[in-house]
Protein backbone atom coordinates (compact mmCIF):
# COMPACT_ATOMS: atom_id res chain seq x y z
CA UNK A 1 0.00 0.00 0.00
CA UNK A 2 1.44 3.53 -1.20
CA UNK A 3 1.32 6.25 1.37
CA UNK A 4 0.17 9.31 1.09
CA UNK A 5 2.39 11.26 3.03
CA UNK A 6 5.63 9.27 2.78
CA UNK A 7 7.47 11.45 4.89
CA UNK A 8 7.15 14.26 7.20
CA UNK A 9 10.23 16.43 8.54
CA UNK A 10 10.21 20.08 9.99
CA UNK A 11 12.79 22.36 11.18
CA UNK A 12 12.75 25.04 14.22
CA UNK A 13 15.08 27.68 14.59
CA UNK A 14 17.46 27.15 17.55
CA UNK A 15 17.22 30.75 18.94
CA UNK A 16 13.85 30.08 21.33
CA UNK A 17 12.16 33.25 23.77
CA UNK A 18 10.74 31.64 26.59
CA UNK A 19 7.14 33.21 27.41
CA UNK A 20 7.25 32.83 31.20
CA UNK A 21 10.78 35.06 30.83
CA UNK A 22 9.66 37.36 28.89
CA UNK A 23 6.42 37.98 31.22
CA UNK A 24 9.44 39.57 33.99
CA UNK A 25 10.37 41.55 31.25
CA UNK A 26 6.83 42.70 30.19
CA UNK A 27 4.51 42.67 33.00
CA UNK A 28 2.15 44.71 31.64
CA UNK A 29 1.37 42.56 28.72
CA UNK A 30 -0.20 39.79 31.11
CA UNK A 31 1.88 37.03 28.96
CA UNK A 32 1.52 34.24 32.25
CA UNK A 33 -2.40 34.99 32.17
CA UNK A 34 -2.46 34.50 28.59
CA UNK A 35 -0.30 30.99 28.84
CA UNK A 36 -3.97 29.02 29.29
CA UNK A 37 -5.31 30.49 25.91
CA UNK A 38 -2.52 30.60 23.92
CA UNK A 39 -0.71 27.42 24.84
CA UNK A 40 2.66 28.41 24.13
CA UNK A 41 5.89 28.81 26.33
CA UNK A 42 8.22 28.54 24.11
CA UNK A 43 8.88 30.70 20.91
CA UNK A 44 11.11 29.93 17.67
CA UNK A 45 12.53 32.99 15.90
CA UNK A 46 15.02 32.68 13.23
CA UNK A 47 18.32 34.36 13.55
CA UNK A 48 18.44 37.68 11.80
CA UNK A 49 20.57 36.31 8.95
CA UNK A 50 18.38 33.33 8.81
CA UNK A 51 16.04 33.79 5.80
CA UNK A 52 12.73 31.83 4.67
CA UNK A 53 14.67 29.71 1.96
CA UNK A 54 17.08 29.11 5.00
CA UNK A 55 14.51 27.45 7.18
CA UNK A 56 12.98 25.85 4.04
CA UNK A 57 16.33 23.96 2.95
CA UNK A 58 16.81 22.81 6.08
CA UNK A 59 13.45 20.76 6.26
CA UNK A 60 13.91 19.81 3.07
CA UNK A 61 17.40 18.44 3.35
CA UNK A 62 15.66 15.87 6.51
CA UNK A 63 12.58 14.65 3.96
CA UNK A 64 15.11 14.25 0.94
CA UNK A 65 17.52 11.86 3.45
CA UNK A 66 18.16 8.87 2.16
CA UNK A 67 15.35 8.98 -0.57
CA UNK A 68 16.08 6.44 -3.28
CA UNK A 69 13.65 8.12 -5.61
CA UNK A 70 13.80 11.56 -5.99
CA UNK A 71 10.55 13.83 -6.32
CA UNK A 72 9.55 15.29 -9.51
CA UNK A 73 7.87 18.88 -8.49
CA UNK A 74 8.74 21.04 -5.83
CA UNK A 75 5.78 22.87 -4.36
CA UNK A 76 6.80 26.03 -1.82
CA UNK A 77 3.99 27.78 0.28
CA UNK A 78 4.89 30.63 2.15
CA UNK A 79 3.91 34.23 2.73
CA UNK A 80 7.65 35.62 4.16
CA UNK A 81 9.22 34.88 0.62
CA UNK A 82 12.45 36.55 0.97
CA UNK A 83 12.13 38.62 -2.22
CA UNK A 84 9.32 38.84 -4.55
CA UNK A 85 11.32 37.36 -7.48
CA UNK A 86 12.12 34.83 -7.72
CA UNK A 87 9.93 32.35 -6.19
CA UNK A 88 11.26 30.60 -3.66
CA UNK A 89 10.99 26.82 -4.98
CA UNK A 90 13.48 27.89 -7.91
CA UNK A 91 16.01 28.89 -5.19
CA UNK A 92 15.38 26.14 -2.96
CA UNK A 93 15.56 23.76 -6.01
CA UNK A 94 18.91 25.11 -6.51
CA UNK A 95 20.14 24.71 -3.62
CA UNK A 96 18.73 20.76 -3.11
CA UNK A 97 20.86 20.61 -6.65
CA UNK A 98 16.58 18.48 -8.06
CA UNK A 99 17.29 18.05 -11.65
CA UNK A 100 16.37 20.70 -13.84
CA UNK A 101 13.46 18.34 -15.18
CA UNK A 102 12.12 19.16 -11.13
CA UNK A 103 8.59 21.30 -11.81
CA UNK A 104 8.63 24.61 -9.12
CA UNK A 105 6.30 26.76 -8.02
CA UNK A 106 5.31 28.56 -4.85
CA UNK A 107 1.63 28.92 -3.09
CA UNK A 108 1.60 31.91 -1.34
CA UNK A 109 -0.86 30.87 1.88
CA UNK A 110 -0.96 31.50 5.62
CA UNK A 111 -2.42 28.85 7.96
CA UNK A 112 -4.62 26.97 5.17
CA UNK A 113 -1.94 26.66 3.06
CA UNK A 114 -0.95 23.37 4.02
CA UNK A 115 -4.30 21.94 3.17
CA UNK A 116 -4.67 23.80 -0.20
CA UNK A 117 -0.76 22.89 -1.11
CA UNK A 118 -1.63 18.84 -0.26
CA UNK A 119 -4.16 19.00 -2.28
CA UNK A 120 -2.47 20.36 -5.01
CA UNK A 121 0.52 17.90 -4.60
CA UNK A 122 -2.20 15.11 -4.62
CA UNK A 123 -3.55 17.02 -8.37
CA UNK A 124 -0.33 16.47 -9.67
CA UNK A 125 -0.07 12.79 -8.64
CA UNK A 126 -3.71 11.88 -9.83
CA UNK A 127 -3.55 13.67 -13.38
CA UNK A 128 -0.01 11.92 -13.67
CA UNK A 129 2.04 14.97 -14.36
CA UNK A 130 3.67 13.91 -11.20
CA UNK A 131 4.96 10.73 -9.73
CA UNK A 132 6.60 12.36 -6.24
CA UNK A 133 5.85 15.83 -5.15
CA UNK A 134 8.39 17.29 -1.88
CA UNK A 135 5.67 20.10 -0.31
CA UNK A 136 7.07 22.44 1.53
CA UNK A 137 6.07 25.01 3.94
CA UNK A 138 7.66 27.60 5.54
CA UNK A 139 7.55 31.05 7.05
CA UNK A 140 9.87 33.62 8.95
CA UNK A 141 7.33 35.62 10.58
CA UNK A 142 9.30 37.12 13.21
CA UNK A 143 10.36 39.48 10.56
CA UNK A 144 7.30 40.99 10.22
CA UNK A 145 5.68 40.93 13.91
CA UNK A 146 6.56 44.09 15.90
CA UNK A 147 8.32 42.73 19.15
CA UNK A 148 6.21 45.17 20.34
CA UNK A 149 2.72 43.85 19.49
CA UNK A 150 1.33 42.36 22.72
CA UNK A 151 -1.04 39.92 20.48
CA UNK A 152 1.18 38.75 18.20
CA UNK A 153 4.53 38.40 19.33
CA UNK A 154 3.63 35.90 21.94
CA UNK A 155 1.77 33.33 19.68
CA UNK A 156 3.29 33.36 16.70
CA UNK A 157 7.06 31.02 15.63
CA UNK A 158 9.05 30.58 12.65
CA UNK A 159 9.39 27.22 11.41
CA UNK A 160 9.61 25.26 8.34
CA UNK A 161 8.10 21.81 7.25
CA UNK A 162 8.65 19.11 4.32
CA UNK A 163 6.40 16.30 3.16
CA UNK A 164 7.08 13.68 0.48
CA UNK A 165 3.97 13.29 -1.02
CA UNK A 166 3.06 9.74 -2.92
CA UNK A 167 -0.18 9.00 -4.97
CA UNK A 168 -1.57 6.81 -2.72
CA UNK A 169 -4.37 3.74 -3.34
CA UNK A 170 -7.36 5.19 -1.71
CA UNK A 171 -8.07 8.96 -2.42
CA UNK A 172 -8.11 11.57 -0.24
CA UNK A 173 -11.20 13.96 0.49
CA UNK A 174 -10.85 17.82 0.50
CA UNK A 175 -13.02 20.48 1.19
CA UNK A 176 -12.51 24.32 0.82
CA UNK A 177 -13.45 27.72 1.29
CA UNK A 178 -12.59 31.58 1.37
CA UNK A 179 -14.90 34.46 2.96
CA UNK A 180 -12.85 37.28 0.83
CA UNK A 181 -15.28 39.73 3.18
CA UNK A 182 -12.99 39.42 6.00
CA UNK A 183 -9.61 40.36 4.16
CA UNK A 184 -8.44 42.82 6.06
CA UNK A 185 -8.32 40.49 9.59
CA UNK A 186 -4.99 39.41 9.32
CA UNK A 187 -2.56 41.58 6.65
CA UNK A 188 0.90 42.92 6.35
CA UNK A 189 1.30 46.42 5.97
CA UNK A 190 4.00 47.98 4.18
CA UNK A 191 4.05 45.33 1.88
CA UNK A 192 3.87 44.63 -2.01
CA UNK A 193 4.41 46.10 -5.41
CA UNK A 194 1.75 49.00 -4.54
CA UNK A 195 4.06 50.23 -1.79
CA UNK A 196 6.42 53.10 -3.13
CA UNK A 197 10.05 52.77 -1.62
CA UNK A 198 9.30 56.25 -0.31
CA UNK A 199 6.64 58.65 0.85
CA UNK A 200 6.04 62.02 -0.65
CA UNK A 201 8.17 63.83 2.01
CA UNK A 202 11.02 61.83 0.74
CA UNK A 203 10.96 59.93 4.10
CA UNK A 204 11.82 56.12 3.62
CA UNK A 205 8.32 53.51 4.22
CA UNK A 206 8.19 52.09 7.45
CA UNK A 207 8.80 47.96 7.61
CA UNK A 208 6.34 45.42 6.54
CA UNK A 209 3.91 45.20 9.78
CA UNK A 210 1.70 42.12 10.22
CA UNK A 211 -1.82 43.08 11.91
CA UNK A 212 -4.25 40.27 13.01
CA UNK A 213 -7.74 41.37 14.56
CA UNK A 214 -7.59 38.90 17.16
CA UNK A 215 -11.47 38.98 17.95
CA UNK A 216 -12.23 38.85 14.98
CA UNK A 217 -11.02 35.79 13.63
CA UNK A 218 -11.70 34.36 16.57
CA UNK A 219 -14.99 35.07 16.11
CA UNK A 220 -14.91 33.75 11.83
CA UNK A 221 -13.54 30.87 13.28
CA UNK A 222 -15.99 29.65 15.61
CA UNK A 223 -18.71 30.70 13.54
CA UNK A 224 -17.66 29.04 10.79
CA UNK A 225 -14.74 26.22 11.14
CA UNK A 226 -17.07 23.91 13.10
CA UNK A 227 -19.32 23.89 9.70
CA UNK A 228 -16.88 23.83 7.45
CA UNK A 229 -15.78 20.21 9.35
CA UNK A 230 -19.16 18.73 9.43
CA UNK A 231 -19.27 19.33 5.73
CA UNK A 232 -15.89 17.48 4.94
CA UNK A 233 -17.18 14.78 6.96
CA UNK A 234 -20.57 15.04 5.51
CA UNK A 235 -18.80 14.83 1.86
CA UNK A 236 -16.44 11.94 3.01
CA UNK A 237 -19.46 9.59 3.87
CA UNK A 238 -17.66 9.69 7.74
CA UNK A 239 -18.73 10.17 11.27
CA UNK A 240 -16.80 11.98 13.73
CA UNK A 241 -16.22 8.27 15.47
CA UNK A 242 -14.44 7.47 12.29
CA UNK A 243 -11.67 9.50 12.48
CA UNK A 244 -8.64 8.13 14.77
CA UNK A 245 -6.87 11.57 15.07
CA UNK A 246 -8.10 15.32 14.55
CA UNK A 247 -4.64 17.50 13.51
CA UNK A 248 -6.25 21.16 12.71
CA UNK A 249 -4.31 24.13 12.25
CA UNK A 250 -2.77 24.98 15.92
CA UNK A 251 -4.08 28.19 16.16
CA UNK A 252 -4.16 28.66 19.62
CA UNK A 253 -5.08 26.52 23.15
CA UNK A 254 -8.54 28.43 23.26
CA UNK A 255 -9.24 28.09 19.54
CA UNK A 256 -8.87 24.34 19.56
CA UNK A 257 -10.52 23.65 22.63
CA UNK A 258 -13.26 25.98 21.39
CA UNK A 259 -14.05 23.72 18.63
CA UNK A 260 -13.40 20.33 20.01
CA UNK A 261 -16.21 21.42 22.67
CA UNK A 262 -18.35 22.94 19.69
CA UNK A 263 -18.07 19.59 17.47
CA UNK A 264 -18.04 17.11 21.01
CA UNK A 265 -14.46 16.08 19.66
CA UNK A 266 -12.99 13.53 22.42
CA UNK A 267 -10.16 15.41 24.09
CA UNK A 268 -7.93 12.18 23.49
CA UNK A 269 -8.50 12.43 19.66
CA UNK A 270 -7.84 16.07 19.16
CA UNK A 271 -3.80 17.23 19.09
CA UNK A 272 -2.77 20.47 21.05
CA UNK A 273 0.37 20.76 20.50
CA UNK A 274 1.71 24.52 21.02
CA UNK A 275 3.74 24.96 24.58
CA UNK A 276 7.31 23.66 22.86
CA UNK A 277 6.40 24.98 19.28
CA UNK A 278 4.01 28.14 19.10
CA UNK A 279 1.60 29.10 16.16
CA UNK A 280 3.81 28.22 13.01
CA UNK A 281 1.12 29.04 10.19
CA UNK A 282 1.06 26.43 6.68
CA UNK A 283 3.44 24.85 9.12
CA UNK A 284 1.52 23.56 12.12
CA UNK A 285 -0.20 20.92 11.02
CA UNK A 286 2.66 19.31 9.39
CA UNK A 287 4.79 19.88 12.66
CA UNK A 288 1.94 18.60 14.53
CA UNK A 289 1.57 15.55 12.32
CA UNK A 290 5.16 14.77 12.53
CA UNK A 291 5.38 15.36 16.44
CA UNK A 292 1.95 13.00 17.34
CA UNK A 293 3.50 10.30 15.42
CA UNK A 294 6.75 10.42 17.60
CA UNK A 295 4.26 10.47 20.19
CA UNK A 296 2.93 7.48 18.98
CA UNK A 297 -0.84 9.12 18.91
CA UNK A 298 -1.06 8.18 15.15
CA UNK A 299 -0.02 5.40 13.30
CA UNK A 300 0.19 3.72 10.04
CA UNK A 301 -3.25 3.15 8.61
CA UNK A 302 -4.91 5.40 10.91
CA UNK A 303 -8.09 8.00 9.36
CA UNK A 304 -6.98 11.33 9.92
CA UNK A 305 -8.30 15.32 9.77
CA UNK A 306 -6.27 17.89 9.02
CA UNK A 307 -8.10 21.46 8.88
CA UNK A 308 -6.28 24.84 8.57
CA UNK A 309 -8.04 28.29 8.77
CA UNK A 310 -6.55 31.63 8.80
CA UNK A 311 -5.19 34.31 6.22
CA UNK A 312 -7.98 35.20 3.83
CA UNK A 313 -10.29 34.55 5.40
CA UNK A 314 -10.09 30.68 4.26
CA UNK A 315 -9.70 27.10 5.45
CA UNK A 316 -9.08 23.94 4.41
CA UNK A 317 -9.44 20.42 5.30
CA UNK A 318 -8.80 16.73 4.22
CA UNK A 319 -9.48 13.21 5.03
CA UNK A 320 -7.22 10.78 4.32
CA UNK A 321 -5.85 6.75 5.98
CA UNK A 322 -2.17 8.27 7.41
Amino acid sequence: MTDFIKRVEYYLPEQTIDCLKLDKDKPDWGIADKLSKTGVRLLHHAAKDESTLDIAEKAARKALEGLEELPDTLIVCTQTPDMMLPHCSAMLQDRLKLPTSTKCFDINLGCSGFGYSLATAYSYLESGLSKRVLLVTADNYSKIISPDDPKCFVLFSDGASACIIDKPEKKPVFHFGTDGSRNQAIKCKNSGISVVTENKAGDPIPAPRFEMDGYGVFLFTLGTIPDEISKLLEKADLELDDIDLFVFHQASRFVLESIGKKLNIPEEKMVIDLEEVGNTTSSSIPIAIKRATEKGRLQKGQKIMIFGFGIGLSWSGAVFDY
